[in-house]
């Protein structure tokens, strides 16, 4: 039997047996997945291809497409779900996309980006699963597996070699290996199998093959999609000035490199433009270490990883009326936030007693020094932030775009070519 399915109102062929998914996929229709691959059996695992099909959700990956049939899939009921099943997955595992190798080809960020997530709503889980580093070719980083049992499929049909297997429950999760010591080097596994290759995500990487995709030129974006207009939360209490009255704005910077200050330099001569219209209290332009009074805009940069960041992010929160959180440190802990897997103790002992080249070797304790928290956290974790402005760092038009929108009382929307992880 074929025929023609609807989804979203667009009329498209089916094959005799074909899922939505798979018609959608053939018509050039995206609907999002994660654990859909059309060299494989469907297993409905990540739900993110839930579609509304005859008035009710299912995966669309495992249904079979009927002629007649009406799909609804860009919804922003579906959308918004979508959105919570990709945060939920960034938390809980280790996807820093700064320092993830698979960042620019991964299905995981390619959907957040087309979703328009521009916050993680939930706070951060890394359960600190063994890395497998043993295999000369391959490495293994179970924290950002999600699950897709895409390897595990691979593995078993095409390369015909069993390796990989989910193993244990909940948090004790984790992909797990089929060999003699359980670890990879023993597995079998080559560089050439499609178990190595058809990872979404940053889990199964081939070593000195990272890092090699230029910023800016993701796989994804050459492909002919719709993408989801990113739409910000709303201003609640829009800024009113008199006339000739400027904007007040003050920077702030946490735990990070201070990158996402210098691209908003980087908006060059507009600055002056923005300086006609905005005057800056506490930032990279004057230098100033402490705000001064109430500001109409606040951006902070950088995590929270010690007592001295909680202090200064309240201060500025109770001074800004609204509140940006700027780049992916801020936004999700980012790099420095990769050590929260790790012991405090055992990275203190680390740097200042084991550490090569350490002479006099001691931790240092001083009241002049603050304490180092248990975790690096999000700013949205300690106080409430507005919005969001993603970005390692977020470009320079960007900034612009957030800011002047504000400034002339619209509500701030983000061209999608503007929205970055990375």
């Amino acid at each position: 039997m074929s025929g023609r399915i609807r989804i979203d109102g667009v009329s498209i062929p089916f094959a005799d047996g074909q899922t939505v998914i798979q018609a959608a996929y053939d018509a050039g229709v995206h609907i999002p997945h994660l654990c859909y691959h059309p060299d494989y059996a469907a297993n409905g695992s990540c739900k993110l291809c839930t579609c509304q099909i005859d008035g009710r959700q299912v995966s669309s990956c495992t249904t079979k497409a009927t002629d007649g049939m009406v799909v609804e899939s860009n919804t922003e009921e579906l959308n918004s779900e979508r959105r919570a099943l990709t945060q939920l997955l960034f938390v809980e595992g280790n996807h820093h996309c700064p320092s993830c190798e698979a960042s620019g080809n991964c299905e995981l960020q390619n959907q957040a980006y087309r979703l328009g997530m521009t916050a993680l709503i939930f706070p951060d889980f890394t359960a600190g699963r063994a890395t497998d580093a043993t295999h000369p070719d391959i490495l293994l980083n179970r924290d950002r597996c999600i699950y897709c049992e895409l390897c595990v499929r691979a593995s078993r049909d095409t390369d015909g070699k069993d390796i990989f297997c989910i193993s244990g429950r909940s948090e004790n999760k984790s992909l797990a290996i089929n060999s003699d010591n359980g670890m990879l080097d023993e597995s079998g596994l080559t560089v050439d199998d499609a178990a190595a290759n058809v990872c979404p995500v940053g889990a199964i990487i081939k070593k000195r093959q990272g890092f090699r995709k230029p910023i800016g030129q993701r796989d994804y974006d050459a492909r002919q999609v719709t993408h989801n207009k990113v739409r910000l939360p709303e201003i609640k209490t829009p800024l009113v000035k008199a006339p000739g009255e400027k904007v007040t704005v003050a920077t702030c910077s946490l735990a990070g490199c201070f990158g996402c200050h210098m691209s908003f330099l980087d908006i060059d001569e507009r600055i002056i433009q923005l300086a006609e219209r905005v005057s800056f209290d506490r930032s990279p332009i004057n230098d100033i270490k402490h705000i001064s009074g109430p500001v109409d805009i606040g951006l902070v940069e950088g995590g929270v990883c010690n007592t001295e960041n909680i202090e200064t992010l309240r201060e500025f929160r109770d001074n800004c009326g609204i509140l940006i959180s700027v780049g992916a440190c801020a936004m999700d802990g980012g790099v420095p936030a990769l050590r929260n897997g790790l012991d405090v103790r055992d990275l203190l002992e680390e740097s200042y007693i084991n550490g090569r080249g350490i002479e006099n070797p001691q931790i240092p304790v001083d009241r002049e020094l603050p304490y180092i928290l248990e975790k690096v956290s999000p700013i949205h974790e300690v106080v409430k932030v507005d919005f969001f402005l993603p970005g390692c760092p977020p470009p320079a038009d960007a900034f612009w775009q957030i800011l002047t929108d504000i400034v002339d009382g619209r509500q701030p929307d983000l061209p999608y070519d503007l929205l970055q992880f990375d």
